[in-house]
Formats: structure tokens, C-alpha cells, sequence
């Protein structure tokens, strides 16, 4: 499952589900397609970053995610209407959703507010943390025993984070930027371990979980009203429905795209993200990455990519369940 976090999110890689035997026929087993889905949702979530930043501080945070929560229930309500039925927005589980929710819509504040403190290519090295933040979560509240490898991972991408963030605390740049950054990704974790124990063998539909996630964003956003909403000009107004259709749809094809191929396959094309985070941030705003970036990020980069490693050998180590032929 994925996870939305954030304006749409940071997104996660998704826990590797139990073992399942899948035909060679499954015309649904497409790993070109889940591939090209997958990347063009990086390249969505990309430019909703980028217009995000674009917008600064001319428009309210909570501005921005009230109207990109509107658009995507009317999205979402007609995609569960059009091609599944409205019961599957039904649910008894509205204490998981809360937690979910709520988790999600905290991550997707800070990480609207620390894109117009620091640069895109920073913040997205920091959101890469968010997997060892997990590591954490799942031993502290869930009792999983950490092994040898997560612990190389949190160590190595502990060590990448303190040489990224490095120049923010010590040469002037934004501290507030980089702990509003970490504080995107421990909600966006915190929101991924409800997320394991609602998806899967807990029964909720993906559209369920994205449609209260979405719901809640719009609630607790309309609250910031209270502190005032100026009314955006002609061009913001554009960006501001830009983002929204970006952070919509770039869910919508992140959510496919685990539809035609595995996680294995698929999470480690989220670390690409950098490469256009970049990129754009170059181009747009003439942000250069500070040296520390280059080596700090590889090292964050790596510990996500050995933890998604150790959750594919564990999945790899269940046996399929035997078919009995009829």
C-alpha cells in the first residue's frame, strides 16, 4: 500500500505483502507498465513540490491543502461511484482512520511549510528518512525485533543525515526548515505503520483509506481560516489547482502502478525523486546543492534501499501457498 502523505504525500514504499502465488498469464503482472506508471507519479509529485515552492509564503499552507483536498474528494467519490460502488467508502474502522489520517494531514502540513524554508533538493533527501523513522516506530510501539541490517541502515542513514542538514544548522541556513522537514517524516512514518495494520489482511479499501485521509486534510485545513485566507491572484490560483491535479493524480498512478508490478520493484524508483527535485530546483529557483548533499544523500538513499532489501528477503522466505488442482 502506499502512502499518502503530505500533500500528496510523501510517498513511502509500501510493506511487502505476504507471498502469493502469481500466474505467468496474470495480465496484470506488467512490470514495464508499473514502472512507467511509477515514474511518471515521481515526476507529478515533483511538480506539485515544485509549485508548492513556487507559491512561498503568498499563500496560507492551510489554503493550499483545502483546495487540493476538495479536488481530490470529488476525484476520489467519483472513481469509488464510477467504477467500484460507494460501498466501498464505507468502514467500522474510524479510530484507525483518525490515527491515519490525522498522522498524514500533520506530515503533509509540515511538508508544505518546510518547502518555503529550504531548498527542494534538501528537502527531499530529508523525506528519505522516513522508512528508518519506521524502523524506529515498529520496535518502540509494535515490538518488532531490529536485526542487524536495519540497524547498518539506521546507522549509515543517520550518518547521511547529520552531513546533509549539516550546512542549515552551521552555515546560516534554516534550522526551522529542517526540523519542520524531519517532522514530515516521522508523521508520514507514523501514518505508514496504522496504514500496515488497515490494508492487506485488515480489509480496507485503498479508496476508503485515501478518501478519509482526504476528508480529514479538508476539515483541519479549513480551520486555519480562521486566521485569515487573502484571496490568491489569477496566477495563484493556477499553481494552487496545478498542485491540487499534480498531488491528485500523481496518487492515482503511484496507486496503479503497484497494480502491475511489486514493491521490490517499484519503491526504489521513489529515490529518483531527487534527481528532479534537482533539477527543478535548479531551473526554477536556481538552487545549487551544497556539496554535503551529493554525499550525504547517497547514504540515506542506501539505508532506505537495504531496508527495502531486508523486507524483500523476508517476503522471498515465505513459501507459496500450494494450489490444489481441481
Amino acid at each position: 500500500m502506499v502512502c499518502k502523505c503530505g500533500a500528496a504525500l510523501i510517498w513511502c514504499a509500501p510493506s511487502i505483502p505476504k507471498r502469493t502465488s502469481v500466474s505467468a498469464n496474470d495480465h496484470r503482472h506488467r512490470p514495464v507498465i508499473g514502472v512507467l506508471l511509477k515514474l511518471s507519479s515521481v515526476v507529478l509529485l515533483s511538480c506539485l513540490a515544485a509549485c508548492v515552492k513556487y507559491l512561498g509564503e503568498g499563500v496560507p499552507t492551510g489554503q493550499i491543502i483545502f483546495v487540493r483536498g476538495v479536488i481530490s474528494l470529488a476525484v476520489l467519490a467519483f472513481i469509488a461511484w464510477r467504477f467500484e460502488g460507494l460501498h466501498v467508502l464505507r468502514t467500522t474502522r474510524l479510530r484507525s482512520h483518525g490515527i491515519r489520517s490525522l498522522a498524514g494531514t500533520a506530515s503533509m502540513f509540515c511538508w508544505f511549510t518546510a518547502l518555503t524554508l529550504i531548498p527542494l533538493a534538501d528537502f527531499t533527501a530529508i523525506s528519505f528518512t522516513a522508512p528508518m523513522f519506521l524502523t524506529v516506530l515498529a520496535m518502540v510501539f509494535l515490538g518488532e525485533r531490529i536485526h542487524a541490517y536495519r540497524w547498518t541502515a539506521l546507522v549509515l542513514g543517520f550518518a547521511g543525515v547529520l552531513i546533509t542538514i549539516g550546512p542549515h544548522l552551521t552555515l546560516g541556513g534554516s534550522s526551522v526548515g529542517v526540523l519542520t522537514a524531519f517532522g514530515a517524516a516521522v508523521f508520514s512514518a507514523g501514518a505508514i505503520a496504522t496504514l500496515r495494520s488497515m490494508s492487506g489482511s485488515g480489509g480496507e479499501h485503498p479508496l476508503a483509506i485515501t478518501f478519509y485521509f482526504s476528508l480529514t486534510t479538508v476539515l483541519c485545513s479549513a480551520v486555519t481560516a480562521l486566521w485569515g485566507w487573502p484571496m490568491p491572484t489569477g496566477e495563484q490560483w493556477v499553481f494552487i489547482v496545478l498542485a491540487a491535479t499534480f498531488g491528485v493524480f500523481g496518487q492515482l498512478l503511484m496507486t496503479t502502478s503497484y497494480r502491475y508490478a511489486e514493491a521490490s520493484t517499484l519503491a526504489p524508483l521513489d529515490y529518483t525523486n531527487l534527481v528532479f527535485a534537482v533539477a527543478l530546483g535548479f531551473y526554477f529557483f536556481g538552487e545549487v546543492p551544497h556539496w554535503s548533499m551529493w554525499i550525504g544523500a547517497p547514504l540515506v538513499i542506501a539505508a532506505g534501499l537495504i531496508i527495502l532489501w531486508r523486507e524483500y528477503r523476508r517476503y522471498a522466505a515465505v513459501p507459496a501457498p500450494v494450489v490444489p488442482n481441481d
